[in-house]
């Protein structure tokens, strides 16, 4: 089946018309595709952490749940959709709070819009129910943990506000 995908402009408005087919790289000069990044944060500041599948882009590396808001969702919708997909977690939109927005330029020539989501809500090891085609394997992890896998090229790479990420939710 073809994930299909909202195309938007630089401001983030939707392009009337305009849909996108997953790794078609069909977008124009200012045309994107929004993307989430979901970091869930326990009560005790502990961030779960998921390692994508081997064989898959990144396999085999840390990262926070993430990816394409599908045609005729939302920002908010796909991380809940993304977070209940891979880890079998129930978020509380409640519970969210956009951080971050910004624009990404993908070496495969893809362009995206990053909208960064942070969960405060508590969950057990316990509950994880992994999406086995895309994640490996998950953990709760201390700040000091992450920063490891990051310093060690560990974590995937891609989130420039990670600092400032931390700083916020994980003091």
């Amino acid at each position: 089946m073809q994930e299909l995908w909202d195309v938007y402009n630089s401001q983030g408005q939707k392009i009337n018309g305009r849909v996108s087919i997953r790794g078609m790289h069909d977008l124009g000069r200012n045309e994107y595709h929004l993307v989430v990044y979901v970091w869930i944060i326990t009560g005790d500041k502990k961030i779960i952490l998921s390692k994508r599948q081997k064989g898959r882009n990144f396999g085999g590396v840390w990262e926070c749940t993430g990816g394409c808001v599908l045609m005729g969702e939302n920002s908010l919708e796909a991380a809940l959709r993304e977070v209940r997909e891979e880890l079998g977690l129930l978020l509380k939109p409640e519970n969210g709070e956009h951080f971050k927005r910004y624009l990404r330029a993908y070496p495969i020539g893809a362009k995206a819009i990053c909208d960064v989501w942070v969960f405060r809500q508590d969950f057990d090891e316990g509950d994880l129910k992994l999406q086995t085609e895309e994640v490996s394997e998950a953990r709760f992890v201390k700040t000091e943990e992450l920063m490891t896998y990051f310093r060690a090229g560990e974590f995937i790479q891609r989130y420039p506000y990670i600092n400032k990420l931390l700083e916020k939710y994980c003091k």
